[in-house]
């Protein structure tokens, strides 16, 4: 078996007057036999979280391209990871958002799979294993999608073993913020 330690970052979050003079991240090890749902909850309890929210993992190839979501599991449905787009809105979304030096076949790649977006995979039938970390180029992690609580996520070290119990922080940077605004400080 392996065990992995991922990165787990949070993005700033304007909206909710979060964004911090430091990056704040921490670093989670896990089995690859845990679930995404079990890694959820890691992160929920790494960044002090306590009122449970939908969440959706999306994981990215090296160009950041996003490849398959997979989803809280009472969100899934067995559907596609995201709307397709016409080619329309493809090129639209070429022009504003990819670099001009993008390679050819990235963009490509990413206009077969907003044309075709593959089916969601649900997070609790998911290991982390079968993401194969290792390949991965990155993985995304959005937690309470009103308030959009982003999070990068990169593989920080693999190696053979298992763990004893679940999925525990090893590292942290920052303070992490209140899940919820406190609206007394918008008066």
């Amino acid at each position: 078996m392996t065990i992995y330690v991922f990165r787990v970052w949070l993005q700033p979050n304007p909206l909710l007057g979060f964004e911090p003079d430091e990056e704040v991240w921490r670093d989670i090890e896990i089995n690859g036999s845990h679930t995404l749902a079990a890694f959820h909850e890691a992160i929920f309890d790494a960044f002090k979280r306590w009122d449970s929210h939908a969440y959706e993992f999306i994981t990215r190839d090296k160009e950041g391209i996003a490849l398959r979501s997979y989803v809280h599991p009472h969100l899934y449905d067995g559907g596609v990871s995201w709307p397709p787009m016409d080619d329309g809105e493809i090129g639209r979304f070429i022009d504003r958002a990819v670099p001009d030096d993008a390679a050819a076949e990235a963009k490509e790649r990413f206009r077969d799979l907003q044309r075709n977006p593959p089916t969601e995979g649900n997070a609790a039938d998911t290991t982390v294993e079968e993401l194969d970390p290792e390949q991965l180029g990155a993985l995304s992690y959005t937690f309470d999608m009103g308030d959009g609580w982003e999070h990068s996520i990169d593989l920080q070290e693999a190696r053979e073993g298992s763990l004893d119990g679940g999925p525990a922080v090893v590292n942290e940077q920052g303070e992490a913020p209140p899940q919820y605004r406190d609206l007394d400080d918008d008066q």
